[in-house]
């Protein structure tokens, strides 16, 4: 079998990294500006897009996040803004800049812009990782319709738990909802709610078939199909370790004009720490090309 041959590296001003809210604006921003870029990532992992119907936006109420991003994404796909859906992982300094790489193509910048945001932390059980996309998710609002009419399980501590489970009622039937670690739960109705869990185990063949776990009441073991990892969204910085940025908790420190401690290395939205939700991720978008306007000798 013939290896599929590598690409050459793509050559560009400036890089967008994270399609979520803020690179999506961004991108747009720029895209009348003569200035060759592009951006990278998925909008569909972004935050937005798993929120189901958004709430406390100044988008019309009813919007769904998953069909907003798919509108944005048809905006920018009309303006021909140069777009890759691959996820970066490393950046590597150059005698000119940086080289940006994904899994099928490296391109090389002189300015970069994290915007990679925030993601579903692992919570690290056993069968976690070899269970994964084979009956453990992620993203509830992604996936839900995989699971109509088959027992589900929630996991995690946080207000995205709650409401994917009560997503999943909407769908099927029995849902269990695992409220991981310390901490009162909720009590749902027509959900089955577990305090305090702890040891989980995800077990099965080919597929997800089982899991076990033990709960302030004891322990249990439950035949499900499917298992939804939501808990409290952390921000993505893995592949930044070559730039030994300043980070406080987690968050890519910035200045007012959201440079970071790496020369013409940018960062916004989410992954700094400084905003978390759509209005404040739009404003970080506008200020940011204003910013980028002067470096670049924009008119």
């Amino acid at each position: 079998m013939s290896m599929r041959p590598t690409p050459p590296d793509i050559d560009t001003d400036l890089i967008i990294i994270g399609a979520g809210v803020s690179g999506i604006n961004l991108a747009s921003k720029l895209a009348d500006t003569g200035v060759k870029f592009w951006l990278l990532g998925s909008p569909f992992e972004s935050q937005l897009a798993k929120a189901g119907v958004l709430e406390n936006t100044p988008l019309p109420e009813g919007t769904v996040g998953l069909k907003f991003i798919e509108e944005e994404m048809e905006n920018l796909k009309a303006k021909q803004i140069s777009h890759r859906s691959s996820l970066c992982t490393g950046i590597e300094l150059t005698e000119g800049g940086y080289k940006v790489l994904t899994k099928f193509q490296n391109f090389t910048t002189k300015i970069v812009v994290i915007a990679t945001g925030k993601k579903q932390k692992s919570l690290g059980f056993d069968g976690e990782a070899d269970l994964f996309h084979k009956g453990i998710s992620d993203c509830t609002v992604c996936d839900f319709p995989l699971y109509r009419e088959k027992p589900v399980a929630i996991v995690g501590n946080h207000e995205y738990t709650i409401r994917a489970a009560k997503l999943m009622k909407q769908h099927t039937s029995p849902v269990s909802l695992l409220w991981y670690g310390s901490g009162n739960a909720p009590q749902l109705d027509g959900i089955d709610v577990f305090e305090n869990v702890t040891n989980l185990s995800a077990r099965g063949d080919e597929v997800l078939e089982e899991i076990s776990f033990d709960h302030s009441s004891g322990s249990q073991v439950l035949k499900v199909r499917g298992l939804f990892v939501e808990g409290k969204p952390v921000p993505s910085l893995e592949f930044l370790s070559p730039l030994s940025l300043n980070a406080h908790e987690g968050h890519v420190q910035i200045d007012e004009e959201f440079k970071t401690s790496a020369e013409n290395v940018y960062a916004m939205g989410d992954i700094t720490g400084k905003t978390s939700n759509y209005e404040g991720a739009l404003d970080h978008a506008n200020r940011l090309f204003e910013v980028l306007k002067a470096k670049l000798g924009i008119n």
